[in-house]
């Protein structure tokens, strides 16, 4: 049988004055939600079902984008379209054809589209946002995403994952499998949960950006912590106490150094790596 994968791409079509006076405060296609210039949108919602897809690529501009796991009918799309006045609602289509996904509206008004798609486990995805947050949770599959100018939040994502983001941050909470993470001019946040790193490893890193790490007690994988660069150091975790005596001793770098740091925790083989390159760095337990 002949698979079928279809390349979706996303057109956001505002105007221009629709920049900088919206504000989202959820994924829930609700007036509560989406606001301009602090009054409620006029909203509407449009689902686009795309079961018979094998793959999902998109690339989104100046809109959120939300991706979610789980969905046991395959790839569902749903557009929730915002306007200012409820008479521009009509007027924003939103198409899935030829293997493009393209929403059009009205002239010279003020509106916007929110996008939540859901996939299937064993999902292939390949996503990229500009000037806005990009999100995705509970997805097991083959994921590439990349942000430039925003956030990406990986919320229990599982299996083989590359992540980027220029210019915005990256926090991972959870998640298993083989994933290769990288923040440029952005923080990094990680929040490890379990009893351990499970069916790969973790390699997360940030380049001019902090980093902090949230692990559990008695985690059962290696975690090394590595820093480049100058910045403060805070080890609050288990398995700190020795980095904090030996920032004591006259012998070895305080708080505050140029030399390259390592901070080994957890136990067993290693299995998650995390640096950055003039960065701080904090690490808590739960």
């Amino acid at each position: 049988m002949r698979s079928l994968g279809i390349v979706l791409a996303l057109v956001i079509g505002t105007t221009a004055s629709a920049h900088g006076t919206f504000t989202t405060n959820g994924d829930n296609c609700t007036a509560s939600n989406f606001q301009w210039d602090g009054e409620p949108a006029h909203v509407e919602r449009q689902v686009i079902e795309a079961g018979a897809l094998r793959s999902f690529k998109t690339s989104v501009e100046h809109a959120p984008l939300s991706i979610v796991g789980g969905n046991g009918g395959g790839y569902t799309i749903e557009a929730c379209k915002a306007a200012e006045r409820r008479e521009d609602l009509a007027a924003i289509q939103v198409t899935l054809q030829g293997g493009e996904l393209r929403a059009t509206g009205p002239e010279g008004r003020r509106w916007f589209v929110f996008y939540k798609v859901r996939v299937p486990d064993g999902a292939n995805i390949d996503v990229e946002t500009k000037n806005g947050p990009l999100s995705i949770r509970d997805v097991n599959g083959t994921v590439e995403a990349r942000a430039a100018n925003g956030p990406l939040s990986l919320s229990n994502v599982s299996g083989n994952v590359q992540a980027n983001t220029t210019n915005g941050p990256i926090s991972l909470k959870g998640g298993s499998g083989t994933m290769v993470v990288r923040a440029t001019n952005g923080p990094l946040s990680v929040n490890l949960d379990g009893n351990s790193w499970r069916g790969g490893t973790l390699d997360a890193s940030t380049q001019n950006g902090p980093l902090s790490l949230r692990m559990p007690r008695n985690y059962g994988s290696g975690v090394v912590v590595e820093s480049n660069g100058r910045g403060p150091v805070s080890c609050r975790a288990e398995g700190c106490e020795r980095y904090r005596a030996a920032e004591r001793d006259d012998d070895h770098p305080r708080h505050w150094s140029d030399e390259p740091r390592r901070f080994e925790l957890g136990s067993g083989a290693e299995a998650v790596r995390l640096s950055t390159v003039n960065g701080p760095i904090t690490i808590k337990d739960e």
